[in-house]
């Protein structure tokens, strides 16, 4: 009796974890495997202007652990690997892709922006 009820629980587990690799965008995907994937490798994300068009019904993929490389478009749910992070600079004009960008160089962005007071230090137009 006890065997049949593990198996069941396996089978649950198993069908649950197939229909759940499949994904639009990585917010649907869970902590293992936070990226949504196209065939291509390409990053599928629903973050504005992330560098992909929608196309109604067209975007498929799958969930990865595959997390981005440096330069690789990045967002909020499928991050970087370790040594860089997922990063959109500051630009004049609006929403550059977030992207994989040296971890090192991020912070030193951040505290400078987090420091910039007109008139020393503008905005980029």
């Amino acid at each position: 009796m006890l065997e049949s009820a593990v198996c069941v629980l396996c089978t649950s587990f198993r069908l649950k974890r197939i229909r759940s690799t499949q994904c639009t965008y990585s917010y649907q995907c869970t902590s293992p495997t936070p990226c949504c994937r196209d065939a291509n490798g390409e990053l599928l994300t629903s973050e504005e202007d992330g560098g992909l068009v929608h196309v109604p019904g067209g975007l498929s993929g799958t969930c990865s652990s595959v997390l981005g490389k440096k330069g690789d478009v990045c967002d909020s749910s499928c991050g970087c690997e370790s040594g860089y992070t997922c990063y959109r600079p500051m630009s004049g004009h609006c929403c550059p892709p977030r992207r994989c960008y040296n971890a090192t160089w991020v912070e030193e962005r951040q505290l400078y922006w987090a420091n910039c007071h007109p008139p020393t230090c503008h905005y980029p137009r």
